[in-house]
């Protein structure tokens, strides 16, 4: 009997590094470890592979799917900084070095706030989704924290309202759903209704056709779930 590709977290081995190519291999328990995303998050991103270009399988060790780590840390940052850009009206700051620590000021550009009061805030009382710092500094009189880019940008695209953090339900601009008002979306809705059961991918590149500026598989994704989600206005 063919083993299976992928098992539960109890059953996956430590990170391989293949003799013959030095490359650090990444089951999905490792990958949930080194970059602290839940189980149901990696396996949803796995489900999504074709809308989302999640990287191949590198290699299959005694029946456990593994990753190229660098690959699949390149993709998922950009994703992250994709998806970001997409779900916020305000103009955050998604580039730089996805690995390197900001503190409250640079992660305040990142997220498109005001000023760094409201990270502060968000350090004390945290909404929906704000990621725990990843370090501190510790000054004379006080600490002050420090976050990844790429946790930052991870945040920005997942927050809840468009354009809007803290997670409330509607957005700066009083947005009721993601991308409510946007032409972009008429077109989607207007090319789920003329095809009714067509898979995202399959609508992307004629979506893709229509628009002036070319906007990311990631953006239409997105689009399209808020026209899923919210065929009417």
């Amino acid at each position: 009997m063919t083993p299976p590709l992928d098992h539960g977290p109890e059953q996956e081995e430590e990170t391989a590094v293949p003799s013959k190519t030095g490359r650090t291999l990444y089951s999905r328990a490792d990958l949930r470890k080194v970059h602290k995303i839940s189980e149901p998050t990696l396996q949803n991103l796995w489900s999504d592979r074709e809308n989302n270009g999640h990287p191949p399988v590198a290699e299959t060790i005694d029946g456990v799917m593994h990753w190229d780590g660098d690959v699949w840390a390149k993709w998922h940052h950009e994703l992250q900084r994709q998806r970001a850009a997409a779900n916020t009206t305000n103009p955050p700051k998604l580039d730089g070095d996805p690995e390197e620590m900001v503190g409250p000021a640079e992660a305040a550009k990142v997220c498109g706030f005001a000023d760094s009061t409201t990270v502060s805030h968000y350090v004390r009382n945290p909404p929906e989704g704000w990621p725990d710092p990843d370090d501190w500094d510790e000054l004379p009189t006080r600490r002050r924290p420090k976050w990844k880019r790429w946790r930052l940008w991870q945040y920005v695209a997942e927050r809840k309202g468009r354009g809007h953090a803290g997670g409330r339900p509607r957005g700066r601009r009083g947005l009721a759903y993601p991308y409510q008002g946007d032409e972009r979306l008429m077109l989607a809705r207007q090319a789920l209704a003329a095809n009714p059961g067509a898979k995202n991918a399959d609508l992307i590149a004629e979506l893709q056709g229509q628009t002036d500026k070319t906007y990311s598989r990631t953006v239409w994704n997105l689009i399209l779930k808020s026209a899923r989600e919210h065929p009417e206005e």
